[in-house]
């Protein structure tokens, strides 16, 4: 008789408790082919990405190689445009994945200028969206036709957009154009 309680004999619900406290770069390491039960759990799982300024290109690659078969459950973004080797999280991220049910999208742009296309892009697409949030911390800077089409966008989007928080710098004069 086996004196000892295995990790992997906790109940599925457990598990799903586990993961509501991970991020998406902590879960794929942690937990990745661990075997076929986690792997089956890992499928039914809502994501949360977080990808701070100090996250690595590698980690970053990491995280995108397992959403190829993951982004759809990807549920929340929270990103900083460029990290610590001044990669473009917004084009290693958009341009490989279509997130079709984000619910929740927090940008900090720290890059000047941070270029939103792709963002503006995606935010069309987006039907299950319910919260976007851009920063622009004072540092740097959005070219302003990139806040005039976001704001713009984002006034006039046909989703479930509850709460729109655009915070940058912004000449409001300019949004009549």
């Amino acid at each position: 008789m086996d004196r000892y309680t295995h990790f992997e004999d906790l109940s599925n619900e457990i598990f799903f408790e586990i993961f509501d406290y991970l991020h998406a770069l902590e879960i794929f390491s942690g937990f990745t082919s661990l075997n076929k039960r986690i792997s089956s759990i890992l499928q039914s799982i809502p994501l949360r990405i977080v990808v701070l300024s100090n996250h690595s290109r590698s980690e970053v690659d990491f995280i995108s190689s397992h959403l190829t078969f993951h982004a759809h459950q990807v549920i929340s973004i929270e990103i900083y445009n460029k990290i610590r080797d001044c990669t473009s999280v917004i084009d290693l991220l958009f341009h490989r994945h279509n997130f079709t049910n984000l619910e929740s999208f927090v940008m900090v742009a720290n890059s000047s200028p941070t270029k939103l296309e792709n963002v503006i892009k995606l935010i069309k697409t987006m039907n299950k969206l319910v919260s976007f949030s851009i920063y622009q911390p004072n540092e740097y800077n959005i070219s302003t036709i990139d806040k005039s089409d976001l704001a713009r966008i984002m006034l006039m989007h046909k989703s479930s957009v509850h709460s729109i928080e655009l915070n940058y710098r912004y000449d409001y004069m300019d949004i009549s154009n």
